[in-house]
């Protein structure tokens, strides 16, 4: 049984990526509404505005994360302008929808894609312990992955989401070596990695139909404040998988089942 806790961000500073909208402006009015400052950063200049209307304590910032420096600078701006930084959202995104046969693997596209969906997070990682074994402090490191991180989703079979995908999975596994990293009590890091199931964002909404009661019920789709909710909800009680939906855990199955038969059939026990 996980301890019903609820985190007091009060004099905490947390930077959000991926803000402007969707599930990184959800993650921020949460995160403000528990107390805590938010350096929101979005590529879109739209940000900037999404600060303002969120309030006091929120400050926008426009960044390109498909430039590998831009993280560094980020975690070092917030250090600057703050003094601390407790929290890190790596949540921006982008989608890619195109079969692989078909892919331009060498495009820069697919360079963009990897390098914000999933080598991010490890950027921010890198600029983040050294700053924070500087000054004794301690932080999390929030990664959003998504239910393609874990299976290929019935809902989304033939959608054309494999290099997508594949990004996803990959920065799961890099989350899952960085706890393994981290681990032991004496880094000052502790990581999670959030996995979305269907959430109404910019991402998803052009590949829904208008009307909700039209949308495919085995997406099971959730606000973004849901998902936000969910999120910290998750980092309250110390959760490293922070899944959205409970058909996560059923669509790793046939994964598992396959290999288990593969070893019986192999006669490897």
């Amino acid at each position: 049984m996980i301890d019903d806790i609820r985190i007091d961000y009060a004099g905490q500073v947390a930077l959000v990526t991926g803000a402007a909208s969707g599930i990184g402006r959800a993650l921020s009015a949460a995160l403000l509404a528990r107390g805590a400052r938010v350096v929101l950063a979005d590529i879109a200049s739209e940000v900037l505005g999404v600060a303002t209307e969120l309030g006091q304590g929120a400050r926008g910032v426009v960044a390109d994360l498909s430039q590998g420096e831009t993280a560094k600078r980020l975690v070092a701006d917030v250090f600057a302008t703050e003094d601390r930084l407790d929290f890190v959202a790596s949540n921006a995104g982008v989608g890619f929808t195109r079969r692989l046969l078909k892919a331009d693997l060498d495009s820069p596209a697919v360079a963009r894609l990897f390098e914000i969906n999933m080598l991010a997070a490890v950027r921010f990682a890198q600029a983040m312990v050294p700053e924070l074994e500087a000054r004794d402090g301690r932080a999390r490191l929030m990664i959003t992955g998504s239910e393609n991180s874990l299976s290929v989703p019935a809902a989304v079979k033939g959608f054309g989401l494999g290099m997508y995908a594949a990004s996803k999975h990959g920065v799961l596994i890099l989350a899952e070596w960085l706890r393994d990293e981290m681990a032991g009590g004496s880094k000052p890091l502790d990581v999670h990695i959030l996995l979305p199931g269907g959430v109404y964002t910019g991402m998803t909404a052009p590949n829904l139909p208008a009307d909700p009661a039209q949308w495919p019920a085995a997406m099971a789709i959730i606000s973004p404040e849901r998902c936000a909710e969910i999120a910290l909800d998750g980092i309250d009680k110390g959760l490293f998988y922070i899944p959205t939906h409970a058909h996560l855990a059923d669509d790793m199955n046939p994964r598992h089942d396959s290999v288990a038969e593969a070893v019986r059939a192999l006669g490897l026990r």
